[in-house]
């Protein structure tokens, strides 16, 4: 019989792409908690922490018979919740006061560097000059959405159009925004190191 949790990694990891479901919950015993760490300073809400971590090994079953790891599982594993955490900040970019509910998480320990503050203050000008250059209803309707977290009928009825125009201008407020604002490497390292409020 096998010591799932005495085998190393690279033993584990052949063992789960050939079905061993024993091998990836030694597997999954083993960097849960060390994974829900990592991705828990980047986005810092449990919740969505988990469902990352978890949306990780789930992948990793699934696609076990394609996987190629050319490195350590565990290099593998923590660049994956990595890009998945940037993925998850890019997706909620736009919500309303998204990188102020970061920062307001953060601890208050550590002092960014002046580097890191100013890439965070000019993603934050870039997103709001972003909306400001959004065509006027379109912005109201935006900003209805994001900042005053109306539904898109409580929007449609205050302005008195179909909740598929709310829907239309939305979708292409966020296209626009996707356009201008863009995701550079730089800012997405400003985005994870979750620097405190720079206004």
């Amino acid at each position: 019989m096998i010591n799932y949790a005495a085998t190393d990694d690279a033993t584990l990891l052949d063992l789960m792409k050939a079905g061993d479901h024993d091998a990836f919950t030694a597997i999954y015993n083993k960097y849960w908690y060390p994974l829900m760490q990592h991705v828990m300073k980047a986005v810092r809400v449990y919740s969505e922490a988990e469902d990352i971590v978890q949306e990780l090994f789930v992948s990793l079953w699934k696609n076990k018979s394609k996987l190629e790891i050319q490195y350590a599982l565990s290099t593998y594993l923590y660049n994956s919740a990595r890009y998945m955490a940037i993925r998850n900040i890019e997706r909620n970019i736009t919500r309303s006061n998204y990188l102020q509910r970061l920062s307001d998480q953060l601890d208050n320990g550590g002092v960014p560097s002046p580097e890191t503050l100013l890439h965070m203050r000019n993603l934050e000008e870039k997103i709001e000059q972003a909306i400001h250059d959004l065509p006027d209803k379109m912005r109201e309707i935006f900003n209805l959405s994001r900042k005053e977290q109306l539904s898109y009928r409580e929007i449609a009825t205050l302005l008195g159009i179909s909740e598929e125009t709310v829907r239309k201008q939305i979708s292409n407020a966020l296209a626009r925004l996707r356009n201008q604002v863009g995701y550079a490497p730089v800012a997405i390292i400003a985005l994870l190191s979750l620097i405190p409020p720079v206004h």
